[in-house]
């Protein structure tokens, strides 16, 4: 199990989010309700930030 992300995770994930809305998506394949519930997961500590590499 990963661990919950602190704040600073999660604005960094939002700027990365922030960013791939201008620049284009790395995942155009995951649907809106995939990307939810995995940013969900990780902010409840179970998965790592599907942000990263």
């Amino acid at each position: 199990m990963s661990t919950k992300p602190n704040r600073d995770e999660m604005l960094d994930a939002i700027a990365d989010a922030d960013a791939a809305m201008d620049e284009g998506s790395k995942w155009p394949g995951m649907s809106y309700e995939q990307g939810v519930a995995e940013a969900l997961r990780w902010v409840l500590g179970e998965s790592k930030n599907p942000l990263a590499d």
